[in-house]
């Protein structure tokens, strides 16, 4: 799937999901999955799944699970410390 394109002072850019996903996350709040996907257009579902994943897997962010829905925010900074030696995990997949 080719990501959007965007027109930039004559030239294009590609639109990396992953990032726009952390630009919004850097208000610090939480966001669901549906409210992430009205707040970033220019993403499509799979281009969300896709960012929301990679960003999962790498640690940039955390993915709760609630239920039937998912939320997703920026890791807390005392979160980070403890990731490398007590097996804690930042996702529920």
């Amino acid at each position: 799937m080719e990501l959007q394109s965007i027109a930039s002072t004559g030239s294009c850019r590609r639109v990396e999901p992953d990032q726009v996903i952390l630009d919004r996350l850097q208000e610090g709040r939480r966001f669901t999955v549906e409210e992430l996907f009205d707040v970033i257009p220019e993403l499509s579902w799979a281009q969300l799944f896709m960012g929301i994943d990679m960003l999962s897997r790498r640690g940039d962010i955390q993915l709760r699970r609630q239920g039937f829905t998912y939320t997703i925010m920026k890791p807390q900074t005392s979160m980070v410390g403890t990731r490398d030696g007590d097996g804690a995990t930042n996702s529920d997949h």
